[in-house]
């Protein structure tokens, strides 16, 4: 492959459209609302849409501190940049060192989404069996198109990320739609604790989960030497997808609830792909199958965009001489960071090759799940601290709104962490042991690294 040494990427190469979708693509947001949203149901049951309008909320407080802090710095090493900025290289190389360890967690959870879920789907509601060997395949197949499409370059992965993105979101939420118009049981009950398991404290529960949801919205932060405009366009971008995100979800919540009846959500926790089979059965075979294409498609584009979006942190961090100068290639004709890209493809297939192997596809994706969101919720209370502490450098006056602001921000994430520990298993634990462990490995790593970096502070 042609290739440049510690090149420049495209500057000025995507608009504000393509930066917006990076963080709702992401999230995978038809995967989410018509499969993993089952994680929340399991607590708040009929109460569901109640939990996702508690969490959109959560996570925009978090997200009012990263667009903050996205005025004042942008770059390619996106939350490693901030921390930087506001925290020095010490900070910083922890925090993109764990930063690339939860990205490449998800990026291995997207793959075992599809190489899990996809054939169970299929299977259960359209009647079409894959033989369970082939899962391998279709991960392979999932993670290497991802790298290829990243690979191809910004401005191509982008637009098809905003495409494909916008596309599912208007089809998803005309589906819902429907399932609202079509529904018997439509009633604002469900925005209230009574039909969730014991309450409060189911609602509490379900908001935990609610919350994981959003994960990834802030994917959009790596590509301020990319996008016009990249200060101001990132840190309209990140409250704009969580506004749009948290619309989607608590509308999406609501129809399926209603759709599903609010007091038999129960069964729709333990199905597999409920909001496909809710389609199937309520609209159309056609319907459900289309659904279950944007599904597919879904979890592909999620897998592009954080392929895209660790490759130009490690991209960042190795132009800075944190890690290999290799991984600061860029290459001649596609000015994409192609190294880092296939570091991070590799390290993803590994990740969900051995955890399948050894654990199983369904506790592999439980494992990569529990380490992932442990490690977004360490990066982003790190991200957090650093608002204050690049304030006061730049001479501004803290206020006492931004310090219970960053409080609020940090107590949140501290209860989201607390929370995943409260259903503990096997992959649970597994999960939490990789993710003890990298912590341990990224502050030696750090501490070793805090006078060698190149960049100025």
């Amino acid at each position: 492959m042609s290739q440049t040494k510690t090149g420049k990427l495209r500057s000025d190469a995507i608009g504000f459209a393509e930066v917006l979708f990076q963080g709702i693509a992401a999230v995978a947001p038809a995967g989410a609302a018509v499969a993993t949203l089952t994680g929340a149901a399991a607590f708040a049951l009929g109460s569901l849409p109640l939990s996702a309008f508690i969490a959109f909320l959560l996570v925009l407080i978090n997200a009012l501190i990263i667009s903050r802090v996205s005025l004042r710095v942008a770059g390619a090493g996106g939350y490693y940049e901030y921390s930087k900025a506001g925290n020095g290289v010490a900070v910083a190389a922890f925090t993109g060192m764990m930063y690339v360890f939860y990205q490449v967690m998800a990026i291995a959870l997207v793959g075992l989404s599809m190489a899990v879920f996809v054939p169970a789907m299929l299977s259960s509601v359209f009647n079409l069996s894959i033989p369970g060997y082939l899962w391998f395949l279709i991960l392979a197949a999932d993670l290497s198109l991802s790298f290829a499409l990243s690979y191809s370059g910004i401005r191509e992965s982008t637009v098809y990320s905003t495409v494909m993105g916008a596309i599912e979101m208007i089809t998803v939420s005309a589906l819902a739609a429907a399932l609202v118009f079509m529904s018997k049981n439509n009633t604002f009950a469900v925005f209230t604790p009574k039909y969730a398991s014991g309450g409060l404290a189911g609602i509490a529960l379900g908001t935990l989960f609610m919350y994981t949801a959003f994960a990834g919205y802030g994917n959009a932060t790596p590509l301020g030497e990319e996008a016009k405009k990249a200060k101001s366009s990132i840190s309209k971008a990140l409250l704009l997808t969580v506004m749009i995100l948290g619309a989607f979800f608590i509308f999406t919540s609501y129809a399926f609830t209603v759709s599903w009846g609010p007091s038999q959500m129960g069964t729709y926790a333990s199905a597999l792909v409920p909001g496909v089979s809710l389609v199937y059965s309520e609209i159309s075979p056609v319907a459900a199958a289309v659904l279950a294409i944007l599904f597919i498609n879904s979890l592909f584009t999620s897998a592009v965009v954080l392929t895209n979006s660790t490759s130009r942190v490690l991209y960042g961090m190795g132009r800075d001489g944190l890690v290999s100068s290799r991984l600061s290639s860029v290459h001649s004709k596609r000015l994409t960071p192609h190294v880092a890209a296939f570091t991070t493809f590799v390290s993803a297939m590994l990740v969900a090759t051995f955890g399948t192997l050894v654990l199983g596809g369904f506790n592999a994706f439980l494992m990569t799940a529990t380490a992932a969101t442990l490690g977004t919720l360490l990066v982003h209370a790190v991200v957090n601290v650093s608002y204050p502490a690049l304030h006061k450098k730049e001479g501004g006056k803290i206020s006492p709104v931004d310090l219970l602001l960053v409080g609020a921000a940090i107590a949140v994430l501290g209860f989201v962490f607390y929370g995943t520990f409260l259903s503990v298993s096997e992959p649970v634990l597994v999960g939490l042991a990789a993710f003890l462990i990298f912590s341990v490995f990224s502050a030696y790593y750090a501490f070793t690294k805090r006078n060698s970096s190149r960049s100025v502070v």
